[in-house]
């Protein structure tokens, strides 16, 4: 009769370990067919390129947003501003960062994103704008962004994302529910009042003061925009969240 508990007990066991199994994969595809969207910026770009000429001047800003331009041309994922409108209506929005569009049916958001606007709060380096968004999806699959193309305007580069419409569903949840998220969900530790985060990045911008972090009925939480503050590469933040978020 033991010997039986032990083989109930244990296909139980494997039917509660499937559905969690069965969602790191999906993450996993998710990540894969994210970073596929970007690999042609990869081709031909060494692995180490950082080390010492880690610099984000002025010109290393230039130099990458050209290359990435050019690019972007050649494969067919440049958008000219004056297509910018097919998007849909220009929101007004509080932020120096993005130009955003909602779609003409109200489900979906474009964002033209100024990729070097608050490089000194999120540490982001030329080598890194390509992939920031991509950190955001491992983060927050619930909000992630689909990569869409790369534009200009006269303040330069601008890195197209979309992101599906939820606002206008769901409430702002209290703080201390975004508290135990970012501490028990994403294991950070809380460094201050408005940062949280571990030896690979830090996150802000996420109080309950703004509509920046949203709930549903069932408690769920939505983080629309989070600051991403990097403390390592990008490419090393994404491959320590692909191994210990996807895996």
């Amino acid at each position: 009769m033991k010997y039986g508990r032990k083989i109930i007990n244990y296909i139980f066991a494997k039917r509660t370990k499937c559905p969690a199994i069965h969602y790191e994969l999906e993450r996993k595809v998710q990540a894969d067919s994210d970073r596929s969207d970007i690999r042609v910026f990869e081709t031909g770009i060494p692995t180490q390129r950082y080390g010492d000429n880690r610099q984000s001047t002025r010109n290393a800003e230039e130099a990458e947003s050209v290359r990435l331009v050019q690019i972007a041309k050649v494969q067919g994922l440049y958008i000219p501003k004056s297509e910018w409108n097919i998007f849909g209506d220009r929101r007004t929005v509080p932020t120096g960062e993005s130009v955003v569009f909602l779609s003409n049916d109200g489900t979906t958001y474009t964002k033209m994103k100024s990729p070097f606007a608050k490089s000194p709060m999120k540490n982001i380096f030329p080598e890194d704008i390509i992939y920031e968004h991509l950190i955001h999806n491992i983060l927050f699959p619930s909000t992630k962004y689909r990569f869409i193309g790369i534009s200009e305007d006269v303040q330069g580069i601008r890195i197209v994302l979309q992101q599906k419409n939820i606002s206008c569903m769901f409430g702002v949840p209290s703080q201390k529910a975004i508290d135990e998220y970012m501490t028990n969900v994403l294991g950070l530790t809380k460094e201050n009042e408005y940062f949280y985060g571990n030896d690979y990045f830090s996150i802000t911008d996420v109080s309950n003061m703004s509509d920046n972090v949203l709930c549903d009925s069932d408690g769920r939480l939505y983080f629309i925009d989070p600051i991403i503050k990097l403390k390592k590469s990008a490419l090393e933040v994404w491959e320590y969240l692909y191994q210990t978020k996807c895996i």
